[in-house]
């Protein structure tokens, strides 16, 4: 039996008796690898990250990408936001669709953030994200650029649901899922703006990367910088501190 299979067995046993959260992530930690600490976050994992490796990678690799995106998507669309209010001629409808793709991602983000930290806070945009530099703003360009995000952002939620399984985390897997579902409908709704048709056109959701490493590739190679300049001309932007408040409110605000 390996060492992870044992360390499943162990963590399983210790939930059925109750065992309190912190004080069984620590016994696991013992026995996985001594006295080393592991940090949820994936600040301080050990190279081997014992408790948590899948063939998807690790949950600590995993959860500080996702956070980064989703630091990410809620440092986008407020600027997003701020620019359709500089542009009258667009369609109310839209507008909401923008408005409740943001009360939903600073939902993400507020459960996200409780797990994990994102590895950066600050983000290079390109222009052509927008449609053009200063304050441009052209529909078609954002909606290219939305289709592409969160066809990425589902991948990365699928690979969550993965490496969770992969290390008896059941529940957070399920949690992955969920927001899964609602970065789809994210997707579809993008995919209106191009005039898609049809706008749904999955069967099943795209599951293209296996690694968050190749999300992020991807991402750099679309021009986008995590942390650092980007390849495509563009500007920084700063996650906001506390982030603005969503203008629409939404139901289900946080996992089952």
């Amino acid at each position: 039996m390996t060492v992870p299979d044992q360390i499943n067995i162990i963590d399983h046993a210790l939930r059925d008796a109750s065992v309190p959260a912190h004080t069984r992530r620590a016994l696991l930690e013992r026995v996985a690898l001594g006295a080393a600490a592991v940090t949820l976050g994936g600040v301080a994992a050990p190279a081997s990250d014992a408790l948590a490796t899948s063939s998807g990678g690790s949950v600590g690799e995993w959860g500080v990408f996702a956070a980064t995106t989703e630091a990410f998507t809620v440092t986008l669309l407020p600027e997003l936001l701020r620019r359709v209010g500089l542009h009258p001629e667009v369609p109310k409808g839209v507008v909401q669709v923008f408005e409740g793709a943001y009360a939903a991602e600073l939902d993400h983000w507020r459960f996200i953030r409780k797990h994990f930290r994102p590895s950066t806070e600050r983000f290079w945009i390109p222009d052509a994200v927008w449609g053009g530099a200063g304050d441009a703003l052209d529909l078609t360009a954002v909606g290219r650029a939305l289709v592409a995000g969160e066809t990425l952002f589902v991948n990365t939620y699928l690979i969550g649901v993965t490496v969770l399984a992969a290390t008896g985390r059941s529940t957070f897997a399920r949690y992955a899922a969920e927001l899964a579902g609602v970065e789809s409908e994210h997707r579809v709704l993008a995919r209106t703006l191009i005039n898609a048709s049809p706008p749904n056109d999955y069967g099943f959701a795209l599951y293209e990367f296996d690694r968050v490493s190749k999300i992020k590739a991807a991402l750099e190679g679309a021009g986008i910088g995590l942390g650092k300049r980007g390849a495509s001309p563009g500007a920084f932007y700063d996650l906001a501190h506390p982030p603005m408040a969503p203008p629409i409110r939404i139901a289900s605000n946080r996992p089952r």
